[in-house]
């Protein structure tokens, strides 16, 4: 199953890095027309969605594998939201290509007490900034919903029934050792004890009867199904929240700014992660 996994990410990779020389070939092409911009932005977000339905293909495997993927690297996992960036990144990009300053004085720029015009890479108009930021609040509540909802299912998995099987365990041991000391008292007196057996195993665990094991994997199976319902949704918000951006507030030109930039975020995050898993060792 992981080797799945691994493809699909892997390929994602390749394809970031080659619709980057396609993005960058149309925006250092003078007099590149609105046509060509488009049709980049629509191929690169038709890969996006296909990655997508991959992706949620596989959550519905392994759900909690996208938590902690293995194929990524540690710095990768370290910054990750619910198996992925956080929706609202394309967002702060947006921010960062409009000027560093923008998001600082924001507020002036909506008010018209500050002009938006040669600040950054990407100009934004004043009904872009309003656009932008109205997006920027809607997907800063819906990632708070979906971490709301990521702690709810974290605790209710161990409420019910995994801290029930842990007290009864906890039972079973005070008992079974209260047991194996009697057995040990009546050894050493020479009289026959009613235990005829250890209940521990060789190497010291308690034995269990696989009674629980079934109740166990209904609960895990519950989790990773929650799991991967969540991947699916932050999947679909940050589907979403992208091609709003690019294909309803952003000018083809400037969609075209923006997926620059998050290829380049993203691949660079990559290559970091892989230098540092080396220098401790654990490329």
């Amino acid at each position: 199953m992981e080797r799945g996994f691994v493809a699909c990410y892997e390929n994602w990779i390749q394809n970031q890095k080659s619709e980057l020389t396609d993005l960058l070939r149309v925006a250092n092409t003078l007099g590149a027309t609105e046509m060509q911009h488009r049709l980049i932005t629509e191929q690169c977000m038709q890969t996006y969605e296909n990655y997508m339905e991959r992706r949620r293909t596989l959550a519905r495997e392994d759900g909690p594998t996208f938590f902690c993927p293995p194929w990524c690297t540690s710095f990768e996992n370290s910054v990750l939201f619910i198996g992925g960036c956080r929706p609202s990144l394309m967002i702060r990009l947006v921010y960062t290509l409009t000027g560093c300053e923008m998001e600082a004085h924001l507020e002036e720029f909506l008010q018209g007490q500050r002009s938006p015009a040669n600040v950054g890479l990407m100009n934004l108009m004043p009904h872009q900034l309003h656009q932008v930021n109205e997006l920027h609040q809607r997907t800063l509540r819906a990632e708070d919903r979906l971490s709301s909802r990521l702690a709810t299912l974290q605790e209710d998995v161990a409420d019910k029934p995994l801290f029930p099987i842990v007290r009864e365990r906890q039972q079973l041991t005070r008992m079974a050792s209260a047991s194996t000391s009697a057995a040990a008292a009546a050894a050493a007196a020479d009289t026959p004890s009613s235990s005829s057996s250890s209940p521990y195993t060789s190497d010291g665990h308690m034995e269990f009867d696989a009674g629980d094991s079934e109740e166990v994997q209904a609960a895990m199976k519950m989790y990773a199904d929650g799991m991967a319902k969540l991947v699916e949704e932050a999947d679909a918000l940050r589907l979403a929240t992208t091609k709003k951006l690019v294909f309803e507030i952003l000018s083809t030109k400037q969609a075209v700014e923006l997926l620059i930039a998050g290829k380049q975020l993203h691949l660079s995050v990559n290559d970091w992660g892989k230098q540092r898993d080396l220098q401790n060792g654990r490329g």
